[in-house]
């Protein structure tokens, strides 16, 4: 064999090499970065913007937190779960389509109905008050905490204790961060949740999402097909 050859073989051999360690550096990298964002999100630093209802809302006599037409001839109750994987998915894929369809048209009174299902999701309870605690300084914020919570479930959905992501989607909404941490450590509203999972179980409810329309429970694949006929019962 010629010198050539052997010569282009360590070429060939160092370039590997090079190339190997290219690629070990870059990974370490992407891990440190990627290990940094979880670190940062997991503090609250990050969150996804959520988008405000365009819909009336309210609270209904009942105490559940509403968007739509209260006049509505088709309600809808979605009993929910913060921590949920399925909720979540669905209100960041089917629930714009439902408000955009049936909620800011005044089609359907929504209704959002609180089911933390805490054998499963032990961060369940207390995503539910955190909400409730947005709400109690303005309805519009318990919408806006509603969805930052789904949008965000990956950054607070294994934490031991949530409680300083929650505070830190709290300023970001333009709360009052101090009244709604005492909201939280205080209980203020453990039992109208423990009530509303209560009230679920009694009604035969046991997996989320599910939803009422007009007295039918469906999940979220037939959601829509519900509401459609439910309106045209109505004759809407």
């Amino acid at each position: 064999m010629s010198v050539q050859g052997r010569r282009g073989r360590k070429v060939v051999r160092n370039n590997r090499r090079s190339l190997n360690n290219f690629y070990m550096l870059v990974g370490g990298v992407l891990v440190i970065l990627i290990g940094f964002g979880g670190v940062f999100a997991l503090r609250g630093g990050t969150s996804r913007e959520v988008t405000p209802v365009a819909a009336p809302i309210g609270r209904m006599p009942d105490g559940y937190y509403y968007k739509g037409n209260p006049e509505a001839a088709v309600k809808v109750v979605e009993y929910g779960d913060y921590q949920c994987p399925t909720c979540a998915l669905y209100d960041q894929t089917m629930a714009p389509l439902i408000d955009q369809a049936y909620v800011d048209t005044g089609k359907i009174l929504f209704v959002y109905h609180e089911l933390p299902l805490t054998s499963l999701h032990p961060n369940a309870q207390i995503s539910a008050e955190a909400a409730r605690c947005a709400g109690d300084q303005g309805v519009d914020k318990f919408w806006k905490m509603h969805d930052m919570l789904f949008l965000n479930q990956d950054q607070w959905a294994l934490l031991r204790s949530p409680q300083a992501v929650f505070s830190s989607y709290a300023g970001q909404l333009g709360l009052n961060r101090s009244t709604f941490e005492g909201c939280l450590s205080n209980g203020a509203n453990t039992a109208l949740v423990q009530a509303a999972q209560a009230a679920a179980f009694s009604a035969g409810l046991n997996s989320t999402p599910s939803f009422d329309v007009n007295g039918q429970i469906v999940d979220k694949d037939h959601l829509d097909s519900a509401i459609t006929a439910a309106l045209r019962a109505a004759g809407k």
